[in-house]
């Protein structure tokens, strides 16, 4: 349930992905992008910012347009994570900054119709979310501001040594604010501040475990782990869920019925369904392993010893047991299985490290409990990939896995082998089904020489045709376009490790056209509707 920073408490702070979830990206970073990074190049509003010397240029989707901001640092720093703007189509706005040093910067806005012509917010910012309403917060000298309406409004001041961090709710109206550093292998108890953006109203918390903790997306759930003991934040205290747990498994983010299973410390082989009222359900005391999952739909899938000895797989949704099912996976700790729903599917999939099998569970219809054996030519899982919101019932899945014999990895549609070699590190991968139609779009890094290499070759596939998009690509901007095809996306390509810079790019009509030379990277959008700032 926590986002834990403890071995005891491995689950860190992270957000899926999700499709939901704002990962940070650098300005000249690959590997895996947040869909909320992406614009449809069908607005006119789309553009790319990326730096070239010491200076930040925009450069337009619609015509090709390239736009100097001026200089952008002052000792040739990169600028790793930005928010640019709101995700607000109708809101002619956008950010951009001068004068970064590696740790601040000054922060500007300006329209899209005159995008030379800033207005400054403030200096020596440190970070900063672009809201969707065009409202801007940022933290500058460990102050958090509201600026609306030409005008900033101070909403707390850390007054001690400690960092200022917020997490945003995903309505953008309130924050929690969490003041210090934290630690990965002990508890660490600080005061906590919920504000209320709109009305000023700031509630504290107390001895509030930084270390451990977990929240929903609106912040209307805030929950924290402390001495076995699991406590939520209400009213000003905080309020005492239940005792006595060893580890608490779910995220409570994802968790649509707002509950907490966990094992009693005192029973290690239980599995228990416990409210926010305190109540608890005992639903198995035979438990191995917990199978955490990234979806909002009220899911529970775990490992137990039945009568006989054997491992089962217990699959429920709804309350409802769908399953029991032999032989997926043993008791050593060093296996696991993992879980992937693709957005509108029937169907719920489990690989199993031990078994090297990935299977298939029906969650609806007249074989709805059955499980079926998808795929067991495989000797090595990388990764799922599949869209979590798809206009279209998809009951494909798309993921990358080794078979035997074979040092790369292949992309694989179900069972079937899309393309046998696309590398031996993470590439992004995406299947669209709009419901008029289907293709893929992916990467392979079978000229990457290293992890940090970043090297990658870019495809379409669709109707059984294979088609290369871009090649010797270092970065592009955004997650991938899986709704344009591409269509008028900038690439960094030719990156020179020696003068770290490149060639970027611009898919256009099914070619690549040369846009501008000496290019350090893109500066990335990091902003999201559901914004978490750690820095």
């Amino acid at each position: 349930m926590f986002k834990k920073l403890t071995s005891k408490l491995p689950v860190i702070f992270c957000f899926l992905a999700i499709c939901l979830l704002a990962i940070f990206a650098s300005a000249c970073s690959s590997g895996k992008k947040s869909k909320a990074e992406s614009q449809k190049s069908t607005s006119s509003n789309k553009f790319s910012l990326y730096l070239k010397g010491d200076n930040l240029y925009m450069a337009r989707y619609n015509n090709s347009e390239i736009i100097d901001l001026g200089p952008c640092t002052t000792n040739g720093s990169v600028m790793e994570k930005f928010s640019i703007n709101g995700y607000n189509k109708k809101l002619d706005q956008f950010c951009s900054f001068s004068d970064y040093d590696g740790e601040t910067y000054t922060l500007y806005i300006s329209t899209y119709k005159k995008p030379t012509k800033r207005t400054k917010v403030a200096d020596n910012v440190t970070v900063h979310s672009a809201l969707k309403n065009g409202d801007i917060l940022y933290i500058s000298n460990k102050e958090l501001f509201l600026y609306k309406g030409g005008k900033a409004v101070s909403l707390f001041k850390e007054e001690g040594e400690e960092e200022i961090k917020y997490i945003l709710s995903k309505s953008q109206d309130k924050l929690l604010i969490v003041p210090g550093k934290r630690t990965y292998d002990k508890e660490k108890l600080m005061n906590v501040y919920l504000i209320d953006i709109y009305t000023g109203n700031n509630t504290v918390y107390s001895d509030f475990n930084i270390n451990s903790f977990d929240y929903s997306f609106e912040l209307d759930s805030i929950c924290y782990f402390k001495d076995n003991t699991i406590y939520k934040l209400e009213d000003g205290n905080s309020k005492e869920i239940v005792k006595g747990i060893d580890e608490p498994y779910n995220s409570v983010a994802y968790s649509s019925d707002k509950v907490i299973y966990a094992s009693k410390a005192d029973e290690p082989t239980s599995l228990y369904r416990f409210d926010f009222n305190g109540n608890e359900e005992l639903v198995s005391d035979s438990f191995i392993k917990f199978v955490k999952f990234n979806i909002k739909e009220n899911f529970l899938a775990y490992t137990e010893k039945n009568s006989e000895g054997k491992i089962i797989l217990k699959v429920a949704q709804n309350g409802e047991t769908l399953g029991e099912y032999e032989d997926i996976e043993d008791d050593d700790d060093m296996y696991r299985l993992q879980e992937a729903h693709p957005s509108k599917s029937k169907y719920w999939y489990f690989f199993s490290e031990e078994n090297k099998k990935l299977w298939k569970v029906a969650l609806e219809g007249s074989k709805k409990g059955e499980i079926e054996l998808v795929n067991d030519n495989v000797t090595d899982f990388l990764d799922f990939a599949y869209s979590q919101d798809s206009k279209a019932e998809n009951d494909d899945l798309l993921y990358k896995a080794k078979i035997k014999g074979n040092d790369y990895y292949s992309l694989f549609l179900n069972k079937n082998i899309i393309n046998e070699n696309v590398g031996k590190y993470y590439s992004p991968a995406h299947l669209e089904n709009n419901g008029t139609e289907s293709y893929i779009i992916y990467a392979d890094t079978l000229s990457q020489a290293s992890y940090e290499d970043h090297n990658y070759t870019y495809h379409i596939f669709e109707n059984g045709k294979d088609t290369i998009v871009a090649e010797n690509v270092k970065d592009y901007n955004g997650s991938l376009p899986e709704n344009e095809k591409f269509d008028k996306t900038y690439f960094l390509t030719d990156y020179d490790e020696s003068k770290e810079t490149g060639v970027l790019k611009q898919y256009l009509n099914g070619k690549l056209k040369d846009i501008d030379s000496d290019v350090k990277g893109f500066v990335k959008n990091n902003t999201s509707s559901f914004s978490t700032i750690f820095r």
